[in-house]
Parts: structure tokens; sequence; C-alpha cells
């Protein structure tokens, strides 16, 4: 019963009232920007860390853990949720409220990302911003790369537990193909841990790793030092591109952005 209180306190607003939109999912967040649509917006996701002003808005937690009070708090009249956010009974009780909940698939390819920008483009009355979004992203993809030069390892985290490497049908996987770089992870699916005695073989020419977690250990050097890497000579050398955690975990409209850091710290080895 208090429960039900609670909810019936943080009633939504009238169909009437301004459009209030909640977004769960940095992508989700970084193309409402980019459709000129953040307006809209009253909250965003922990993973909503671009553009700038999107960590300016009210924060409702990480969005695969989301509270229903959390949402709720914050009167939204519209949940967009990426794949994975929340537990289903969060996403319920939000729901019950009346807030509409839409649902939006985890783009894992260049053409995924175009469904999603032209999907939210529909959903958010923004159909003509959508199609040019759409058409500079497609320009500003650079030709894939016709061999591979070099190898790397995406490591997602790296401590005494082992090496979580990114494999196929990752972002990742994605930039470094584009970059002409042969990624060692991509002997399985996803993000899994990878044998570090079979990389001392192989000998990864670099490794990257997303911004959140090579700072979270202290910085590069730090990261560099963690006793999993110390059969690999990248990390003796500390070569490590620390990349922008959205845009090597998620897909983006800045896709081009990624390719281009990677071939760039590629070009200085």
């Amino acid at each position: 019963m208090r429960y039900l209180f609670i909810l019936i306190l943080l009633t939504v607003p009238p169909l009437s009232a301004q459009e209030r939109i909640v977004s769960a999912g940095g992508t989700l967040t970084e193309i409402i920007f980019a459709l000129d649509k953040q307006d809209t917006l009253v909250a965003v996701d922990q993973s909503s860390l671009y553009p700038k002003q999107a960590t300016q808005l009210d924060q409702i937690g990480y969005y695969r853990d989301l509270a229903a009070e959390g949402v709720l708090s914050v009167r939204p009249t519209k949940l967009l949720a990426l794949e994975g956010a929340g537990r289903a009974q969060a996403l319920a009780q939000i729901e019950a409220t009346g807030v509409e909940l839409i649902h939006y698939k985890k783009p894992n390819s260049i053409n995924d990302l175009l469904n999603l920008v032209k999907r939210l483009g529909k959903d958010l009355n923004a159909n003509d911003k959508a199609q040019v979004l759409i058409a500079q992203i497609k320009n500003s993809l650079p030709p894939k790369a016709s061999i591979e030069t070099h190898s790397a390892l995406f490591l997602l985290s790296a401590n005494e537990r082992g090496l979580v490497a990114a494999g196929t049908d990752t972002v990742a996987d994605l930039l470094l193909d584009y970059a002409g770089v042969t990624n060692l992870g991509a002997t399985h699916k996803g993000f899994k841990v990878i044998n570090n005695e079979v990389l001392a073989v192989k000998q990864p020419d670099f490794l990257i790793a997303p911004a959140h977690v090579v700072y979270s250990l202290g910085g590069k050097e730090a990261f560099c030092n963690q006793p999993t890497l110390r059969l690999l000579t990248a990390a003796k050398q500390c070569r490590l591109l620390v990349m922008d955690s959205l845009l090597s975990l998620g897909m983006s409209p800045r896709i081009a952005t990624g390719i281009k850091e990677l071939s760039d710290y590629k070009a200085t080895l």
C-alpha cells in the first residue's frame, strides 16, 4: 500500500502538458541532441555523457538498473529505453503510472545506427532532421582500410579476475575493422575473458580501453601496470589508446570520429 501511495503521488502531467522525456541510454541521448530535440529532455541516465549539456540534466541512475521512484520523480510523459535498460518489474511500475515506454534495439552495425536515427526522428517528430543526420553519418564514414597492418586488443577490464576483451558483434570490432586493425579478441562474440598467455604469443601492437575503465584504475600508467597485462609488450611500453567510453562501446553519430582516432593512433606506431 505504501508503494502504491508513492506511485499515486508521482502521477505524470496531463497529456496537454509539454512533453517530458527521460532517455535511458547514452546512444539515445546523443541522437536526441543531434536531432535538436533536447528541449524535451528532463532527465538522462549515467551513460549519457555526450554532449556535455546532457550531463547537466537530472540523473536517473544507470540505464541497466533503473528504479521506478527515480524515473517518476522527474514526472516524465515518456521513457525512451535502450535495449537492456532497467529491470522488467521497474519498467512495468513506471508504465503503470501512464508513462509511455518506448523500447529501442541496441545498434551493433552502421545500418542499425541509421535505422535507430530514423525511428527516433519519427517518434520525436523530427523526420527531416533525422534524414539530414543519416546523410551526415553516411558521408562522414571513411572507406574501410584495404589491409590490416596492425593488431590490437580492446579491453573492458584488466584486473585480478582476468582480461575481458571485445570480440565480434561489438562496436570496438567494427571500429577496428574500418581502421585496418586485426582484433585479437575476435575469437569470441561479445565481451568475454581472454587467455592472456595466448596473447603473450600473439602480442598485440597496442591496447585500447574506454576512458571510464582507465581512469577508474588511476590513469594510463596504472592501467598498463595491471598484473594481468605483465606478459604484453604493449602494456610494458604503455601503448594504450584511451577512447571516449560512449564512442567505443555504443554506436554513435560520431562513429567516424572513433574510426579516425584509431587510424591516427595506428599511424604513430
